[in-house]
């Protein structure tokens, strides 16, 4: 009898045992702790070496990498104005280690039916910079102004060429152009900003997209001319550079850059990293060095998934108004 009790006891201090046990663990699970990251993390830039973005995500790496501990590697994977990279994220394992360095051009090259996966399809992490887009044309041009291009495109509709990766940023432009003013250019693609540049500085093309750091480049070397900046008010380093509604145009276009993971990702992991780049984004330095690049920081965290859906709305209207999809599907 003695010995049935004894076994009787043992019995209820093991289950006692196990329960105290699994309470613990599971304690340890609801708070939700995670140890990320434990190896390096690779940030797909869907664009060639030596571009804006590219260097732009190459600044934000090196301040990443003292953030968050480990070594963060720049994975150039170029074509498709930015969609083949881009698929190649997507398809990442979601654990954290294979992020994408994405902008706009993921929302353009869905509304143009050039990709079947957007936005949505990712979990997006936070704005990092945004920069205006600048129309110019070569030194000795006709035009000074983009008074005279538009006055020129209505009555020769369809002559006046305009370089732009079709499907991306710089084909944005000059549709939302086309759409405001009632004009119809002649767009002409090209799949990196190199081959635009040569195309547009050697009288090729009669228009073309700049960033600010190219634009103050061939401007003080007497290789370009500015003819409007497609931002709020003028920018501060090229002072004389109307915007393009101050010449009537009422548009505004940016290249708006942020980071992005594959769906599924763990919410506790896109914390981590955004709060990394929170805390970069406040930095002067990181400020310092991304003014250099020619754009400027503008961070955005839980608001912007929102963004990002007001973003895309935008471009599809465009895209339908101005003709995007017949340009890239000719």
């Amino acid at each position: 009898m003695q010995r049935r009790k004894s076994l009787i006891f043992l019995l209820i201090l093991v289950l006692a045992v196990g329960l105290i046990t699994a309470g613990c663990g599971g304690g340890g699970e609801a708070e939700g702790e995670i140890e990320y990251p434990t190896k390096p993390i690779t940030i797909i830039v869907p664009w060639n070496a030596g571009g804006d973005t590219d260097a732009i995500w190459r600044t934000v790496g090196k301040y990443l990498e003292k953030e968050l501990g480990q070594t963060i590697v720049i994975q150039n994977i170029g074509g498709g104005s930015g969609a083949v990279g881009a698929q190649e994220a997507l398809n990442a394992k979601p654990d954290g280690y294979t992020l994408l360095a994405g902008h706009d051009s993921i929302a353009l090259s869905y509304v143009t039916e050039k990709t079947d996966f957007s936005y949505s399809d990712f979990a997006p992490i936070a704005l990092m910079t945004s920069n205006p887009e600048i129309v110019a044309t070569a030194a000795g041009s006709e035009f000074t102004s983009m008074e005279q291009v538009i006055a020129y495109a209505k009555e020769h509709p369809g002559e006046l060429t305009f370089g732009a990766s079709l499907g991306s940023t710089s084909h944005y432009t000059p549709a939302a152009i086309e759409a405001a003013a009632g004009i119809d250019f002649n767009i002409v693609g090209y799949e990196g900003t190199a081959d635009r540049m040569t195309a547009l500085l050697g009288g090729h093309i009669n228009l073309g997209g700049v960033s600010i750091p190219a634009a103050k480049e061939y401007l003080e070397a007497g290789k370009m001319t500015l003819l409007g900046i497609a931002s709020e008010e003028r920018d501060p380093n090229l002072p004389d550079v109307p915007t393009l509604e101050e010449q009537g145009i009422n548009v505004i276009s940016r290249t708006n850059r942020g980071l992005f993971a594959p769906k599924d990702t763990p919410q506790e992991i896109i914390d981590i990293i955004r709060d990394a780049l929170e805390k970069i984004s406040q930095d002067p330095d990181f400020q310092a060095d991304i003014e250099k690049l020619g754009t400027y920081v503008k961070f955005m965290g839980d608001d912007y998934a929102a963004w990002l859906e007001a973003n895309q709305e935008e471009m599809a209207k465009v895209a339908k108004e101005s003709g995007m999809i017949d340009d890239i599907n000719q």
